[in-house]
């Protein structure tokens, strides 16, 4: 009997984790999620209520993501309707390895949001010294790079400020830089490959910093949390963190592919949405 409830058992586990491992490797990364915040804050102009950026992170091309996956992201932005649309980081996982498809540059340019889409390199889009590759593929479609420089986002009278920084792991960023046209009275958005930047932003006239790179973690055990996360994205892994007196409010998206493992478990890709709204100080995660 002993050795019965043995064989049984060990059967069991290795199912399971056959099981574990194909939904995993197959069926999560495969399942889209949007996560939608409504932050609510008497700094934004009012002209700027209901604003809705739309982000999108991590790509990973070329590492098990292919063009047929990025058309049906691309569609699923696009129902959206954003005002603006912002990409933060790591377009391919090898970049020097994409060789140039016109599919890709069709894609990108789908996208449409009155407000512009605006882009800035991820730690990946910058190996093997090839992130000349990837400016040239967001540029033909169409974005807009914020790479330690600023933007204006203009409604009549008003405007908020729109931050990009460069990557933190193989770059140059500069913070001040960025957000030389920020002060108290501005409203802005840094747009930050690595979410830990966030502990030097917070000292800075920054209201919101929208990151990627963590991937949430990629795999997530439940009662434990995320297994393996990358340098500068540790202390601020997935969804939403306040810090500082401004306050700056830090949204963190798992983004679209994977690396290192082609495997999601219990964090699936997610498009993220942020609709500003002028009032008293709110943060809402719709599920």
């Amino acid at each position: 009997m002993n050795k019965n409830w043995i064989s049984a058992a060990v059967g069991t586990i290795i199912t399971g984790a056959g099981f574990g491992y194909m939904y995993a490797r197959h069926i999560e990364p495969a399942k889209l999620v949007t996560k939608s915040y409504t932050l609510t804050s008497e700094r934004l102009p009012k002209s700027f209520h209901g604003l809705k950026i739309v982000q999108f992170s991590d790509l990973h091309l070329g590492y098990h993501y292919s063009i047929r996956k990025l058309r049906r992201l691309v569609r699923h932005i696009q129902e959206q309707k954003a005002d603006v649309i912002v990409f933060t980081g790591d377009f391919a996982d090898r970049p020097i390895r994409l060789k140039w498809k016109q599919e890709i540059v069709d894609c990108l340019t789908t996208l449409q949001a009155p407000f512009g889409k605006y882009w800035i390199y991820g730690n990946h889009d910058y190996r093997d010294e090839s992130e000349a590759i990837v400016a040239k593929y967001m540029e033909a479609g169409g974005f807009t790079a914020l790479h330690n420089t600023a933007t204006f986002l203009k409604r009549g009278q008003e405007h908020i400020v729109l931050a990009g920084i460069d990557d933190v792991i193989r770059s140059t960023p500069n913070l001040h830089a960025a957000t030389r046209h920020s002060d108290e009275d501005s409203f802005t958005i840094l747009l930050a490959h690595e979410p830990d930047l966030a502990e030097n932003v917070r000292h800075l006239p920054v209201d919101v910093q929208l990151s990627g790179h963590s991937h949430g973690g990629q795999v997530r055990i439940p009662f434990y949390g995320e297994v393996i996360v990358p340098p500068y994205g540790r202390r601020y892994v997935d969804s939403h963190y306040e810090i500082g007196s401004r306050p700056l409010h830090i949204f963190v998206s798992r983004g679209i592919g994977t690396t290192r493992m082609p495997i999601r478990f219990a964090c699936p890709p997610e498009i993220s949405i942020l609709t500003l709204q002028h009032g008293p100080k709110q943060v809402e995660l719709k599920k």
